[in-house]
């Protein structure tokens, strides 16, 4: 494995060959470490992104590159972790080379396999036709299942659906036995570890049952698919020659081997990470993946970005200075070009109110001088750090957005109209399908399992329902409910059978039932039938139901903008963010906020017991720290109160390692016995 560093200024010239197939808009664009990356003639490399320096770039132009160089647009694969970051970048390669975006095949690891389960799911098993759960939904189908053990839950404490769903994943993702989360995790449950098992055992033999998969099944049956069918897997395999990875560092063990089988006949693989990013271990990524890259593929080379283009040198300085025990191979020293500004500042404060009271009161200092509103982030370990921020904020009448709500597509009328859709398409979705005979009033439990007692056997358990007389199971005002419903699915499956387009399909559904529903149900009606539309407008893209609904499963982040409040329509300059760094990776702003830096905070007392932990506790300080472009401010709290409890806080001890060089420290400072309406809060230099 060589290593090549080529500095700041240097430039390792690619051969004549990679030369000649760059054009000028390559060279005019790239630096020289990016230019190297994108060009390196080799069949394994990493490349190391420094945060800010350009990955999404590297990617973008290393696809082009194999582009201009021959390769067929159908031979590249590219694997990102959000579908929206894969369109993006071949947009990008379409505007460099002119070859549409579509003939390359890119998405997440749970697109790429929901691709090809679609074609070869009946190898292992399933009907190409699976229903995609989401996460509401696999919990649901958890519920059923433990309803449904002949177990007395009442007499001593037991994992409910949601942790038995969570335990679930986190062994698929983690690759870990149930016995060792059990004890690492929950161990309250140690002595249930036998129940546990037969549980998720009915949870899974439910899912082949009635042909589900949820999104672990997406990357664990597409494994299989190398592993259990060789034939098949060298089908795939062979389809592409060039493979290429973003976001390496949060890749999990299941991923990293679909990667090699991927790259296993021809060799060819490319991936894009920063180790010093990896802050998503809580949910499987595996931070080893990236750093056994270089004996895994032991002809490896590993270029490196350094050269950031979004903080001024003193922020760089201060984040160079936490990661500084990085390993000597992935070490990296980021510099800029960009000129001195300030250097970080720390505010220690005496307790949380004062805190978010300077805060608040330094934004609107920072939009004096000319820093908008929606270019300031506040950033914390936790959202329940964020309590007294947010009633300061809306006593100022700060306007501000809290990353992390309710997605658009997990509110409550959505998923009713979505699951109309989700049984025309599949009729053996039992989940979709309890979840719309919930919607018939006078309809309850007990009748629903006979209707599902006798339709589920059936071959085709939609038209049984709505044509062998399932709705006479039930008596007086509920089998006139049911009939209302046997007569919407039957017309949704004659649509559907016609070819009818997602739209049709969807409005059908809300016309002809929902409406009605949803008007005695919510409050807000009118502002939700605005968000029906809203998703029959978003269907139009898509010529199928199973692509529409693969589509809803895939994308959770589809949110619609809230009413401006009156400042914005003023001004124009949007809201305040407020996030946890874990939602704030890949995010940047003009200033950053770095609050609640104590010990057990960050790192949380959770991880003080495991290196492993507390090393991603430091990495998840670094990505907040590279958030800030311009202005950063690190605060915590000297005091704490917890009921009738006064506590003192210790700063972070990654704040401790730092010398005082890298920063400016102040003290807030406040009465004992305050005014009654202070004018000010001063700040005092320490």
């Amino acid at each position: 494995m060589e290593q090549i560093s080529t500095g700041g200024n240097g430039r390792k010239h690619p051969d004549s060959q990679a030369s000649s197939a760059l054009n000028a808009e390559f060279a005019g664009e790239l630096n020289d470490q990016q230019l190297a990356a994108v060009t390196a003639p080799e069949q394994q490399v990493l490349v190391l992104a420094g945060a800010g320096s350009g990955k999404t770039r590297v990617i973008t132009y290393r696809v082009a590159y194999l582009l201009r160089s021959g390769v067929k647009p159908r031979n590249i694969l590219l694997a990102t972790f959000t579908n929206k970051a894969a369109r993006m970048m071949l947009k990008r390669v379409e505007a460099l080379t002119g070859i549409p975006a579509h003939r390359i095949t890119g998405g997440t690891f749970h697109h790429l396999g929901h691709i090809f389960l679609r074609r070869y799911a009946d190898a292992i098993g399933y009907r190409r036709d699976f229903t995609i759960l989401d996460e509401a939904d696999a919990q649901q189908l958890m519920k059923v299942v433990r309803k449904s053990a002949e177990i007395d839950f009442s007499k001593e404490l037991f994992p409910s659906a949601s942790q038995l769903h969570k335990l679930n994943s986190l062994a698929f993702n983690t690759q870990r036995e149930i016995e060792e989360l059990i004890v690492h995790n929950y161990p309250q449950f140690a002595g249930k570890v036998e129940i546990i098992h037969r549980l998720l055992g009915a949870y899974k033999q439910r899912k082949r049952e009635h042909n589900l998969m949820d999104f672990d099944d997406l990357l664990g049956n597409f494994l299989r698919l190398f592993n259990e069918t060789p034939e098949v897997g060298m089908q795939i395999a062979s389809r592409f020659q060039h493979v290429l990875v973003d976001e390496y560092q949060d890749t999990n063990q299941v991923q990293a081997k679909i990667v090699q089988h991927l790259a296993g006949r021809h060799g060819n693989v490319f991936v894009v990470g920063d180790d010093a990013q990896s802050i998503y271990g809580f949910r499987g990524a595996n931070y080893q993946n990236i750093l056994d890259f270089p004996r895994q593929y032991p002809d490896a080379r590993i270029y490196k970005l350094e050269v950031n283009y979004r903080s001024t040198p003193d922020i760089l300085s201060f984040a160079n200075e936490i990661m500084k025990g990085t390993p000597e191979e992935f070490r990296k020293q980021l510099v800029t070009q960009r000129p001195r500004k300030e250097r970080p500042k720390l505010i220690i404060c005496r307790g949380p109110e004062e805190q978010a009271r300077f805060v608040a009161e330094q934004i609107l200092e920072l939009r004096e001088q000319g820093i908008p509103l929606d270019e300031v982030g506040v950033l914390y370990r936790n959202h329940r750090n964020s309590l007294e921020l947010e009633m300061e904020l809306n006593s100022r009448g700060i306007p501000y957005d809290i990353r992390g709500g309710i997605r658009f597509m997990e509110q409550a009328h959505i998923k009713d109209v979505v699951a109309f859709l989700a049984v025309t398409a599949n009729p053996h979705d039992q989940i979709a399908f309890s979840r719309i005979l919930d919607l018939c009033e006078h309809v309850g439990n007990v009748t629903i399992g006979r209707i599902f007692a006798r339709i589920m056997p059936e071959e085709d358990p939609l038209r049984a329902f709505t044509d062998d007389g399932a709705s006479s199971l039930a008596r007086g005002k509920g089998k006139e409910s049911l009939a209302q419903m046997s007569s919407l699915l039957a017309r949704l499956r004659q649509l559907h059978e016609s070819a009818a387009a997602p739209p049709e399909l969807l409005r059908t559904a809300y016309e002809e039932l929902y409406r009605q529903r949803m008007e005695v149900t919510f409050d807000d009606y009118r502002e939700r039938e605005g968000d029906i539309e809203q998703l029959a407008l978003f269907a139009e893209r898509f010529k199928s139901l199973t692509s529409f609904l693969a589509e809803i499963a895939l994308n959770s982040a589809f949110t619609p903008r809230e009413a401006l409040t009156p400042l914005e329509q003023l001004t124009g300059e949007g809201r305040v963010s407020l996030t946890t760094i874990h939602q704030a990776k890949g995010l940047e702003w003009r200033a950053v906020f770095l609050t609640h830096l104590t010990e057990g905070n960050l790192p949380h007392r959770m991880s003080w017991s495991d290196p492993a932990q507390l090393e991603e506790e430091r990495r998840l300080f670094y990505v907040a720290v590279t958030r800030a472009r311009e202005h950063l401010f690190l605060s915590y709290a000297q005091n704490t109160t917890e009921r009738d409890y006064i506590g003192f806080n210790r700063p972070s001890r990654y704040l401790q390692e730092i010398s005082t060089s890298f920063y400016e420290q102040y003290i807030i400072e406040t009465e004992d016995e305050p005014e009654p309406e202070p004018e000010t809060t001063e700040a005092n230099r320490d």
